[in-house]
């Protein structure tokens, strides 16, 4: 049986846990409700051991969670569909005896178009003040935003997504009422967190293999003196593969020139990646020269399909500075371990005829484009510049500058401002992803 993790607000815990009930035969849900947003981090860096997935009670809690979600971790979170909110505006009904026309309401942007939700009602509102936001948000003006509303006699009631909101508006005296979910709004959330934690298990048996390549193995014979200390030295190596070997519960094959790989499971590889790191660190030591060392690491459902995507990540590595890890998952999602339990995830392939076209256009790969989004989103930015896109993709700034400005002629990126630095020199030039521009703060 496996173990999935609630997380949300107490009162919607517990309306999961009911209808949970249903699937005690498949999983067993523990409860992990907060009284506010900022105990989402602590909930998951202590009990992250204790379960196989986590499900969040709403797209608010998901989205603060991302910054601590791992990359092995599986995670889902319960999308309403509008059908919450017509709760909410029940439970207003109900304990005020009348409709109140005059209300306002906050949620996270993009999740749900709360005016079409109150043109379906068919209710004629006279005043409905909507607050959206982003995942940068801040709760204290959101809080005020309601507030401001309440004193000036504007609004009857509240409608929040946010348990610390609600909590700061009932110390002030407003009605406010907390967005909940539908029973078949949880019903479905829980079937797609159990899926994901099931297909999760057989993803674990697949077929790990890590190549772990010495590069420029040529220098090193040159530098040895004798055929003897070569042979010393590769059997130093080999003394350090060793032990992650017998880790992984795997079997080491010398394929010479500095190249080593190791067979073993999906499962074992994602627990070890941390000790596949320290043995690439002590490698660099026992070589004692400057010469690269890398893993590519591919996951398949046979040992050729695993082979193929750890050699496809190898390659990667070395057009990658700053990544000494690559993976090339199953579905060929390209993950790169850049520091201990931090990993950039992106996919190196589209679909979207339009988008390759723009790309093309402009003479920068698909993958490259795909990395800048993914580190966009991972980092929350919600615009970047130049040198703080190079830091994070670890090539030189001039190197970005020119595909950011590529980027820019084929509309895909956009200029939004500049950034004066402290010192003398130009000011730093700010940019967002063409789809971010529009978000609403």
């Amino acid at each position: 049986m496996h173990r999935i993790g609630i997380v949300g607000p107490e009162r919607t815990v517990e309306r999961i846990l009911e209808v949970a009930a249903d699937y005690s035969q498949e999983v067993e849900c523990i409860p992990f409700p907060y009284d506010d947003e900022m105990e989402i981090q602590s909930i998951l860096h202590e009990h992250r051991s204790k379960v196989k997935g986590w499900l969040f009670s709403g797209p608010v809690p998901y989205i603060i969670a991302q910054e601590y979600i791992e990359s092995n971790d599986t995670v889902a979170y319960c999308q309403t569909m509008g059908g919450g909110f017509y709760l909410c505006c029940l439970q207003m009904a109900f304990a005020h005896k009348v409709v109140l026309e005059r209300i306002s309401v906050d949620f996270i942007e993009s999740e749900v178009d709360i005016e079409q939700l109150l043109r379906a009602t068919g209710i004629p509102w006279s005043d409905v003040f909507i607050k959206y936001y982003s995942r940068q948000y801040d709760p204290e003006e959101i809080i005020q935003f309601h507030l401001q509303l309440w004193r000036a006699g504007k609004i009857d009631g509240v409608i929040t997504a946010l348990r610390s909101v609600m909590n700061a508006l009932q110390k002030e005296g407003v009605p406010v009422y907390h967005f909940t979910l539908s029973e078949q709004e949880i019903y479905q959330s829980l079937k797609i967190i159990i899926e994901k934690v099931q297909s999760s298990y057989f993803k674990n048996t697949q077929v790990g293999l890590v190549i772990i390549e010495v590069g420029n193995y040529g220098k090193i014979i040159e530098r040895a003196k004798t055929p003897y200390d070569l042979q010393i030295l590769e059997l130093r190596l080999k003394a350090i593969l060793l032990p992650l070997c017998k880790s992984l519960d795997g079997y080491l094959l010398d394929k010479g020139t500095g190249v080593y790989e190791i067979f073993s499971s999906r499962g074992a590889v994602q627990r070890e990646i941390n000790m596949l790191q320290d043995t690439i660190e002590q490698l660099i030591l026992a070589v004692n020269i400057d010469v690269p060392i890398t893993a590519g690491i591919g996951f398949g459902e046979t040992v050729f399909a695993g082979e193929i995507n750890a050699h496809r990540a190898l390659r990667n590595t070395r057009e990658q500075k700053g990544a000494r890890v690559v993976i090339v998952q199953d579905d060929g999602k390209m993950v790169e371990v850049v520091k201990y339990n931090k990993a950039l995830s992106y996919e190196f392939y589209s679909n979207d005829t339009d988008l390759l076209k723009k790309l093309n256009k402009v003479s920068v790969g698909i993958k490259t484009y795909r990395k800048i989004e993914s580190i966009v989103q991972r980092m929350g930015w919600g615009s970047f510049s130049n040198s703080q896109m190079a830091a994070q993709m670890s090539v030189t700034e001039r190197n970005v500058r020119r595909i950011i400005t590529s980027l820019c002629e084929a509309g895909l990126v956009e200029q939004v401002g500049e950034e004066y630095a402290a010192a003398r020199g130009r000011p730093n030039k700010l940019y967002q992803i063409a789809s971010y521009k529009n978000e609403k703060h």
